[in-house]
């Protein structure tokens, strides 16, 4: 079966998700962590891209990316080889790291963007590995939510402002969703797929783009 081409485009905003090879790890300590984050920082600013939401676990990276430019394949790419080749000789492995194709879809609507941006800070609670996303360090929860209370940074604005128009209002928004999810997931035992199905339902105030 061929491949469904990636829909790049100058502006589009997709769901990215690179898996280890076999759902192998891709890090295996706070070093490696560290490597994998740095690198991919750098691709942004090197191609201009914003990260509205990013979350890296063992075995996979959840990132909601937005690209001015149609570059995605070309920046995963360079993150995933580069990855994979430090990685290898970090801890003498051999072979591919990550699995053959990244998985990404593009986003197309204002639901399904915040209902991806807060499904990828939820999974490391999801993946057990933390009760609250604040709590884990690779994960972009703590900066949206306890960022500037009198600005945005680059790229924020079009996440928070379906919480609120002022930043402090809507970082604080943000965090209640993200705590009433959390604490669903506790009392239910939620798995990832009930997660996302259950994301559809959040409560969020309009972005101004949208009520203007």
């Amino acid at each position: 079966m061929t491949r469904p081409r990636r829909e790049e485009d100058e502006g589009a905003i997709h769901h990215v998700v690179p898996q280890g090879n076999g759902r192998r790890r891709i890090v295996e300590d706070d070093d490696d962590r560290f490597a994998y984050t740095r690198r991919f920082s750098g691709i942004q600013r090197e191609l201009g891209w914003l990260a509205h939401a990013s979350c890296l676990l063992d075995t996979h990276h959840h990132v909601v990316l937005e690209t001015p430019r149609p570059n995605l394949g070309v920046g995963m790419r360079r993150l995933l080889g580069g990855h994979s080749r430090w990685f290898n000789v970090r801890h003498g492995y051999e072979g591919s790291v990550f699995a053959p194709h990244f998985w990404s879809r593009r986003i197309t609507d204002e639901g399904w963007f915040v209902r991806a941006c807060l499904y990828t800070v939820l999974n490391p609670v999801v993946a057990g590995v933390c009760g609250h996303p604040r709590e884990w360090r690779w994960c972009s929860y703590k900066a949206t939510a306890e960022g500037d209370p009198t600005g945005f940074a680059p790229g924020e604005d079009r996440l928070l402002r379906m919480f609120g128009r002022a930043p402090a209002e809507a970082r604080a928004e943000y965090a209640n969703v993200v705590d009433r999810a959390v604490a669903g997931i506790h009392a239910e035992r939620l798995d990832a797929r009930t997660v996302w199905r259950a994301l559809r339902d959040v409560e969020r105030r309009p972005s101004p783009q949208a009520s203007d």
